[in-house]
């Protein structure tokens, strides 16, 4: 079956939540593999290999869910070419920087770097990049029509997991069906018990992922029991005081605010709470 739906980013921004809560949906099918990677990493597999990911699955909305095609202008082009006119794509959105912090924690929990903030940002680019959605929600409107395009935010989903569950099956055409885990978080705070070890079953991971066992890796990722091997529990709360706000740090806000100003035209939501919060980090108190 083709899809007719995919969740194409950021990451960060609930893309483990939604998963859970589409795979318990009745009216929707996912592949055994959180993320396919097809249109940016795997697409010389050929589309009949993607299409073949889906068969068995029937429902209404069948698709994938994979944080990275928002940051990647060939996978958007490529999934313009690809998809049907009937296609939903979904985009959900975070506060930049603490978007930007949580990144960072993910960096720390699976053992790729211990620097601070401020230093990651030198090498890990994506903690910036991944946080400036102007230009790629732009460029997703632009190739995939602003009509098929559901842009929802993260802080919708930490206020109110319920109503946002609404949004998502608004969005996607399906029921809303009341009874689902809504409410259940992801712990972002949980940290290795070993570095080096997650460091190498993620090097294995990618590894299955190129001889074609994508599979294999989703039920891995997904046991519970993985987790719980992996990763000792710690606290969910993403905070702006979690980071020292150094001069580097208050440049990087105060861009992500003028980005603010301009998300809120180009997807008709408002962001003034984005903007209060970036104000308030770049303040010269903070810094």
């Amino acid at each position: 079956m083709k899809p007719n739906f995919l969740y194409l980013g950021g990451d960060k921004c609930g893309s483990t939540w939604l998963h859970r809560l589409l795979s318990l949906h009745p009216d929707t099918g996912l592949p055994s593999s959180k993320e396919l990677f097809f249109f940016d990493r795997y697409f010389e597999r050929g589309t009949d290999w993607y299409t073949r990911q889906f068969e068995g699955l029937d429902a209404p909305r069948v698709g994938e869910i994979c944080h990275d095609y928002l940051y990647s202008p060939v996978a958007l082009e490529r999934i313009a070419d690809f998809f049907e006119d009937d296609a939903v794509f979904l985009i959900f959105l975070r506060n930049p920087y603490l978007r930007t912090i949580s990144h960072h924690r993910y960096l720390q929990r699976i053992g790729k770097t211990t620097r601070s903030l401020d230093a990651a940002l030198e090498t890990h680019t994506g903690l910036t990049s991944h946080s400036l959605y102007l230009r790629p929600v732009q460029q997703a409107i632009n190739l995939l029509g602003r009509d098929r395009i559901k842009v929802l935010k993260f802080e919708d989903l930490a206020s109110d997991p319920l109503q946002f569950g609404q949004s998502v099956s608004d969005a996607l055409g399906i029921r809303f069906i009341a009874d689902l885990p809504y409410q259940d978080r992801v712990l972002e705070g949980s940290s290795a018990r070993s570095a080096g070890l997650v460091r190498i079953l993620r090097s294995a991971g990618w590894r299955l992922r190129d001889a074609g066992l994508q599979s294999l890796v989703g039920s891995v990722k997904s046991h519970p029991l993985v987790e719980r091997l992996l990763f000792q529990g710690g606290s969910a709360r993403t905070s702006s005081q979690d980071a020292r706000v150094t001069p580097r740090i208050a440049d990087l806000v105060r861009q992500f605010h003028d980005e603010a100003i301009g998300l809120e035209e180009v997807c008709g939501l408002d962001f003034s709470d984005w903007r209060e919060t970036l104000e308030s980090v770049a303040a010269p108190d903070n810094q």
